[in-house]
């Protein structure tokens, strides 16, 4: 079974975004952000919180979209 993991994220503390991209692992998509950073960023959970180094921070999550459809619903 091949998940769908989206990547979950806020920019500037701004409203929740979705990539266009859907992963296929966490691990997939916690590469994606590691190379976006250009660092280690992504934690244990899947989460992450970085300042760009233009100075706007991004946080969020690789999260499957089955879990946060559920998320959604609550």
């Amino acid at each position: 079974m091949i998940l769908e993991v989206l990547l979950v994220f806020s920019v500037d503390s701004g409203p929740e975004e979705i990539s266009d991209r859907i992963f296929e692992s966490h691990e997939e998509c916690a590469e994606f952000v590691n190379m976006l950073a250009q660092q280690d960023v992504v934690n244990s959970d899947y989460g992450f919180r970085f300042v760009s180094f233009d100075g706007v921070s991004f946080d969020g999550q690789c999260i499957e979209q089955k879990d946060y459809d559920l998320k959604k619903e609550i």
